[in-house]
C-alpha cells in the first residue's frame, strides 16, 4: 500500500488508503475507519463523525463511544476510547461496516463536550451541510433532561446557526426551545 501511495496510485484517507480518483463519501471515510473499529457495537462519534460527514478534518485519534447497552469488557473500552453513552437507533447511521453517530446527535455531542477552538467553524459547517431542522436539533437537547451542558450547547448551536446563514431558524428554534 505504501509504495502504491508513493507511486501515486493510492492517497491515505483515516486508517487506510483509497484510489486518487475514488470520491471521498461519508462511506468511504468511513469504511476508511475500520482498521481501528474492530467491533460492531462501536459508534465513531464526536469530531471522527464530523470527519465521516465531512465538516472538518480528520482528529488526530478515533472517537468512539457505545451504548450503555452494548456490554462492552472496560478493557475493550479502553483501549478503543470508547466512552459509554444512552444512544438511541435513530441517533446512529450504518455505513458498510461502520456506524456513525447520525448528523443531529453529532452536532449535539459537539455541542455539548467539545472545547476546541474552532468548535463554532464546525458547528457552522455541519449545520450548513446537513439542513438537519433546528427543531429536530433543540428538541434532541431538550428531550434528554440528564444531558449536562445543555444550555451552552443550545447557545453554540444558535451562535453557530446565526454563521451558517440561518438565522432566523435560529431565532425561532432559540425561542420555542425551552
Amino acid at each position: 500500500m505504501q509504495c502504491a501511495a508513493l507511486d501515486g496510485e493510492l492517497v491515505s484517507l483515516g486508517e487506510g488508503f483509497v484510489s486518487v480518483d475514488a470520491p471521498h463519501t461519508a462511506f468511504i471515510r468511513a469504511a476508511s475507519l475500520s482498521p481501528v473499529v474492530l467491533d460492531s457495537r462501536v459508534i465513531v462519534s464526536d469530531r471522527s463523525a464530523a470527519w465521516v460527514w465531512g465538516w472538518g478534518a480528520m482528529p488526530p485519534t478515533v472517537s468512539t463511544c457505545v451504548s450503555i447497552a452494548a456490554r462492552i469488557p472496560s478493557p475493550d473500552r479502553r483501549r478503543l476510547r470508547a466512552r459509554e453513552v444512552v444512544i438511541a437507533d435513530d441517533e446512529r447511521v450504518v455505513l458498510g461496516d461502520i456506524t456513525v453517530t447520525s448528523p443531529e446527535r453529532t452536532l449535539v455531542d459537539l455541542a455539548r463536550h467539545d472545547g476546541g477552538r474552532d468548535l463554532h467553524d464546525l458547528l457552522a459547517r455541519g449545520l450548513r451541510e446537513s439542513r438537519i431542522d433546528p427543531d429536530h436539533l433543540f428538541g434532541a437537547l431538550s428531550g434528554r433532561t440528564n444531558l449536562s451542558f445543555v444550555r451552552s450547547a443550545r447557545r453554540r448551536l444558535i451562535s453557530a446557526m446565526a454563521e451558517a446563514g440561518r438565522d432566523s431558524e435560529a431565532t425561532e428554534a432559540g425561542q420555542t426551545s425551552p
